[in-house]
């Protein structure tokens, strides 16, 4: 019997503790809670606060992990942004910086730590003064994003956009600053010249008709009354010579180099301005008669002395002038540029190479249309009562070679003179536009193309896009959707085929008659097509607002893509702004082979150029049917 006691101590009880095990943990369980029951209460107190004690530090160890965490991912964050980022203290030193800011200042990190931030960047107006980073009054407030620019040792100049803004604490305390710094200098420089290119004449480089206008309306309507001006108009006399001599190259060249002469003429405050073709016009302002005759006279000497030479060719060229006296702020029906003008021409009429002046003071009833101007009025009126206009067309195509199985071109115009010589729009369509005959020059292109394709319906089956372009004044007509519905109608044209043309400028005439007559076109299927875009500072804007569904890119960009990064940089703009709007794209002027391959890899939808096609009668697109 003794000899089994052992064994059954060892036995398993329920649990599956031997009987001895769970003895033994029913003794301690017991010695515990004596010894509990036995200790002080400082003994239990000291207990308690030590078991607190670990778990304190156990959480401060996860806050110390959860810091660090934070702070590299932080830290990673900063070190992915693409603008420059600085963390100084209140004093200016530098606590952080990022690898962009790096790249920026093409410094490394080790040349920025603890150093004062002003031995590492200096910031600059456009006036080349220093802008104050810390300014770090009491009450100093945040900077925005503010535009300065950094001049580097090797006088490379770029521009930046940055901020300023403060690191508080949980009192609003200031510990520190956060300087952000983006560089911007393609997006400046582009913008610049937009501008540029907004109020100046693309071939001379000098003011534009728009810009010579607002500055001629801003001085007829200063406060300052009586204040004496003076207008002069200048129209070469022997220019059209070298255009019909030598080509318009050389008209071009001629132009831009006497614009060059005529630049230092003026006063900073007047302006010179090329009005189109070969008339120029000074605004003189705050200038008495005798000063402004005085100029006239050194400007028609000028001219008088210049030479051109072209292909071992030299030529001289003249010029009529008109001056027009007035005074801001004086009750007067006549513009002054139309008094210099028609004094213009009074000096032709007196034999060319004089000045004719004309004080609108003195003047009763505004001066007569110009002889020559009157002929292209009688002119254009018998070619739209006998149908004397002629429709061109130029073609189209897209830039994936895949894709061109149909046809897409431009509607254009032309008119025969008497020797047979075809006239192209320019010479015409400002005295159509000025005396009011361009929106009836409209309807007849509408209406003769819709009869011309309706005549031709393999022609019209095989069309993909006829493109029409609409004036500001027939965008501002009432009248144009009831006429327009109408001969689409009687010709039976699928809408789907038509896209109007307009550019940004005709459609801000009117926006609201412009958005009235867009909508009824899309109803009925028409397409629009936003021409020239770029060549205005609201382009970008009026393009989140115009309806439309094609973008041509200005010919202005195009032509030098492939030598001038600004013009590239701006067709890529474009073209990527126009495709997020969800509009195909379109560049006009391709003149080359290499420029074509460009507009290609940008991803430009579609080319029209006289690498593709030169303008020709309507009647050609009948040999494609072949």
């Amino acid at each position: 019997m003794k000899n089994d006691l052992p064994h059954l101590n060892n036995a398993p009880n329920k649990e599956g503790n031997s009987i001895i095990e769970s003895n033994e943990s029913v003794a301690e369980s017991k010695n515990a809670s004596s010894s509990d029951q036995t200790a002080s209460p400082i003994e239990r107190q000291l207990k308690d606060q030590q078991s607190s004690l670990l778990k304190a530090l156990d959480a401060l160890k996860q806050s110390k992990h959860e810091l660090s965490t934070e702070r590299d991912f932080m830290r990673a964050t900063m070190n992915a942004l693409n603008e420059g980022v600085i963390v100084t203290n209140m004093d200016g030193v530098i606590q952080y910086s990022n690898p962009a800011l790096h790249h920026l200042l093409h410094s490394n990190p080790e040349d920025h730590s603890n150093k004062f931030i002003g031995d590492i960047l200096t910031l600059k107006t456009d006036e080349s003064l220093p802008i104050d980073l810390l300014h770090i009054e009491e009450k100093a407030p945040t900077v925005e994003q503010q535009i300065a620019f950094i001049e580097q040792a090797d006088d490379n100049k770029f521009t930046v956009e940055w901020s300023r803004s403060y690191i508080t604490n949980g009192n609003n305390k200031r510990l520190g600053l956060v300087f952000t710094i983006n560089d911007i200098t393609t997006a400046y420089n582009i913008n610049n010249q937009l501008k540029h290119q907004a109020t100046h004449d693309t071939l001379t480089g000098l003011l534009n008709r728009n810009e010579f206008d607002k500055r001629l309306s801003n001085c007829l309507t200063s406060t300052q009354d009586n204040i004496r001006h003076s207008l002069i108009y200048i129209d070469l006399d022997k220019f059209k010579i070298v255009n019909d001599t030598c080509g318009h190259q050389a008209g071009d060249q001629l132009l831009r180099q006497l614009s060059s002469i005529l630049s230092p003429m003026v006063r900073g405050r007047d302006t010179l301005a090329r009005l189109g073709g070969d008339e120029f016009a000074i605004l003189l302002e705050a200038c008495p008669k005798s000063a402004a005759l005085k100029v006239a006279n050194d400007v028609l000497s000028t001219i008088q002395k210049f030479r051109f030479t072209h292909d071992h060719k030299t030529f001289d060229v003249g010029a009529s002038m008109g001056i027009a006296h007035f005074s801001s702020g004086a009750q007067n029906e006549n513009n002054p540029l139309s008094v210099a003008d028609a004094a213009c021409y009074k000096a032709k009429e007196n034999g060319r190479n004089c000045i004719v002046e004309m004080d609108i003071s003195t003047i009763q009833h505004q001066p007569s249309i110009p002889p020559q101007q009157m002929q292209w009025i009688n002119r254009l009126n018998t070619a739209l009562e006998t149908d004397q206009f002629i429709l061109f067309q130029q073609r189209v195509i897209p830039t994936n070679p895949g894709k061109n199985d149909y046809l897409h071109f431009e509607v254009l115009l032309r008119i025969k003179d008497d020797d047979g010589r075809l006239i192209s729009p320019g010479a015409f369509l400002p005295a159509a536009e000025r005396y009011g005959l361009i929106h009836k020059i409209d309807h007849w292109v509408i209406k003769n193309t819709f009869a011309w394709l309706s005549n031709n319906p393999n022609v019209l089956a095989k069309t993909h896009l006829c493109s029409i372009n609409l004036s500001g004044l027939s965008l501002s007509d009432e009248d144009l959707t009831e006429y327009v519905t109408r001969y689409i109608k009687l010709y039976n044209i699928d809408c789907n085929k038509i896209c109007f043309e307009i550019t940004e400028s005709s459609a801000i005439q009117n926006l609201s008659l412009a958005f009235e007559f867009i909508h009824n076109m899309h109803e009925l299927g028409c397409s629009f097509s936003l021409d020239d875009f770029g060549t205005g500072m609201s382009s970008f804007s009026y393009l989140k607002q115009l309806p439309v569904n094609h973008l041509k890119i200005d010919g202005s960009f195009i032509r030098h893509i492939d030598s001038d990064p600004i013009d590239l940089a701006m067709t890529r703009s474009i073209n990527e702004i126009g495709h997020v709007m969800g509009m195909s794209t379109m560049a006009e002027f391709v003149e080359s082979k290499e420029i074509l391959q460009l507009l290609s890899q940008l991803g430009v939808d579609y080319a029209q150029g006289y690498h593709i096609a030169q303008p020709a009668p309507l009647e050609e697109l009948l040999k494609t049917l072949n």
